[in-house]
């Protein structure tokens, strides 16, 4: 179960086939989470300026929003990397979370902007998600409030069953697992045509994928924006259709959480809302703290702390390895070098590295993460 459990958190992190994971956020907000190439080194950090015009935002009236992304220079950073098929990806949410709104600002002389109108009045929540080149991909959340009749809040409520009904199909959500925070599970996704119940194969692609998940918190503290791990129509052992779509996600804390799955379908894009309760309160950093080692090896955690124990005293003979597991990816300890040995290695996001110890060494032995900031030092005797 724990090998299974690194797989998938490996992949979730990387975000490449559906995931998520801890990215660089704004201090000042509080979007937590969502996909990242953990292969950048988040060496450089970024702003993000919002503004809007007009400066007052009421209902029912056009208006422009404008993005600047910023070095720590206070450079203007317009080169950003493409994420499937865009720069950035704005998503847009009422307090409540009843209205949800996936938009994409265009690069216009260094400044991101992209046209839109508020149906209803009230406070909404608006997160950013872009990656600079040769960095970690990042979110930035902004509150706005909009001028204007406001419509009757609705009330976050769990859902009884995970199936719904838009635009003649069903579909259906089945996690893989118990929903509990900090725990990596796949939730699968069945996409079926309500008149035959046969399952569709005419999804098209969504910017560039046959899904996309963007999932908040009820207190809006709590971002994830997960992308599919594709299924295919096949029948398992148990003679059960497989998923049409499969996404890797990781709850961050418990709580109400609405998920916005998003298809295409025929040209038109649909969004399917569930809502889940997630209990349990372990981080994913957590759950990593619990990896098992092989036995001959000495665990050595990595995280913003650094190496966790920085400094270790064993007896020659008494372990044959060191593992490395990293916890999070708030450092810039993405490998770890042993000059003296000649050996540098990468640490991806939850995966067990080994490096084999000399044969009948004694003494000091020094390593270091690749920048050479964090430092460790093992004393055999």
């Amino acid at each position: 179960m724990k090998k299974s459990f690194l797989a998938i958190l490996i992949t979730t992190f990387l975000f490449t086939i559906g995931c998520q994971t801890k990215t660089e956020i704004n201090k000042n907000e509080h979007a937590e989470h969502t996909n990242q190439n953990t292969n950048s080194k988040p060496a450089e950090s970024f702003t993000m300026d919002f503004k809007t015009n007009p400066a007052e935002v009421k209902t029912g009236e056009k208006i422009e929003m404008t993005f600047l992304v910023k070095n720590s220079k206070g450079e203007t950073v317009e080169n950003l990397q493409v994420v499937h098929e865009k720069l950035i990806h704005l998503l847009i949410v009422s307090d409540d979370l009843a209205e949800f709104y996936h938009e994409h600002p265009e690069p216009a002389n260094g400044i991101f902007k992209v046209p839109f109108t508020f149906k209803n009045g009230g406070k909404y929540k608006i997160y950013a998600d872009f990656t600079p080149q040769n960095s970690a991909q990042m979110v930035k959340s902004f509150d706005l409030n909009v001028a204007g009749t406001t419509r009757l809040k609705e009330q976050l409520k769990v859902d009884a069953k995970f199936e719904k009904t838009v635009d003649d199909l069903i579909f259906t959500m089945k996690p893989a697992d118990d929903l509990i925070a900090g725990k990596e599970l796949t939730l699968n996704f069945n996409v079926s045509d309500a008149k035959t119940k046969q399952p569709v194969t005419d999804l098209q692609n969504y910017l560039g994928e046959k899904a996309h998940f963007v999932i908040i918190s009820q207190d809006l503290q709590e971002f994830v924006h997960a992308h599919p791990m594709s299924g295919g129509h096949e029948h398992d052992d148990k003679n059960e259709i497989a998923p049409t779509v499969m996404a890797h996600v990781s709850f961050p804390k418990a709580g109400l959480y609405k998920i916005f799955a998003q298809f295409q379908r025929n040209n038109k894009i649909i969004t399917v809302p569930f809502v889940v309760e997630v209990k349990g309160d372990k981080t994913p950093a957590e759950h990593l703290n619990l990896t098992d080692v092989p036995k001959d090896a000495y665990r050595i955690t990595v995280s913003k702390e650094g190496f966790n124990p920085s400094e270790i005293q064993i007896t020659k003979g008494s372990f044959n390895k060191l593992a490395f597991v990293r916890l999070d990816t708030e450092n810039c300890a993405d490998e770890v070098v042993f000059k003296s040995l000649n050996i540098k290695k990468k640490l991806p996001l939850g995966e067990v590295v080994l490096v084999d110890l000399p044969k009948d060494f004694s003494g000091e032995l020094n390593y270091a993460c690749g920048m050479d900031m964090f430092k460790g030092k093992i004393v055999i005797e």
